[in-house]
Formats: structure tokens, C-alpha cells, sequence
């Protein structure tokens, strides 16, 4: 039972490798990566956006609490996410935090 949690806390794998990319896709000039996340009630939304500005390649990762019953609608709804981040945020979502 605690190795699950950990191993839910740290990624399948233990944090040992990277999530794998389940999709991809450009837009608005970003690219978004989906690497959903097992979650013992299915598969969390997680993905990564990232761009070239200036000659200086920027990304962020997010997750989100939505758990979906397959990893391929969680990928679906995770570059549904990130197409609103995009649009709500669009190169804020590179600013550190104060």
C-alpha cells in the first residue's frame, strides 16, 4: 500500500524515466506534449507546453486534477487544456512566479 502511493506520488515508474508522450500537436506557434499520468482512479491529465522565443526554448509542465478511464481521453482532454492555457495565458505561462 505505501509503495503504491509513492510510486503514485513519483510517476509509475518511481520518477526514474519520463512520462511517455501519448500525443502531440501544435498551436498558435506551441507545441503540446500529452504525458497523462496512471492514477490508481484512472489516468490524471498532465501535459507540456513549449515554444522558442527569442532563440531561447521555454516550456511548463502542468497537471490537473481530471482523471479520466483511459489514457487516450486524458491525453484528448489534456491538449483540450492546454489549448485554453494557451489562449487565457499565452506567453505568461513562461513568467516565473513572484
Amino acid at each position: 500500500m505505501i509503495i503504491r502511493f509513492l510510486r503514485s506520488m513519483m510517476g509509475r515508474n518511481g520518477g526514474g524515466n519520463p512520462p511517455a508522450v501519448v500525443a502531440e500537436t501544435t498551436y498558435q506557434g506551441y507545441t503540446i506534449t500529452a504525458t497523462p499520468s496512471e492514477d490508481p482512479g484512472g489516468w490524471r491529465v498532465r501535459g507540456q507546453i513549449s515554444t522558442t522565443a527569442d532563440g531561447s526554448a521555454q516550456s511548463t509542465t502542468f497537471v490537473r486534477a481530471d482523471v479520466y478511464g483511459s489514457q487516450e481521453v486524458a491525453a484528448e482532454m489534456t491538449l483540450a487544456k492546454a489549448r485554453r492555457l494557451i489562449d487565457e495565458q499565452g506567453s505568461g505561462l513562461f513568467q516565473s512566479p513572484h
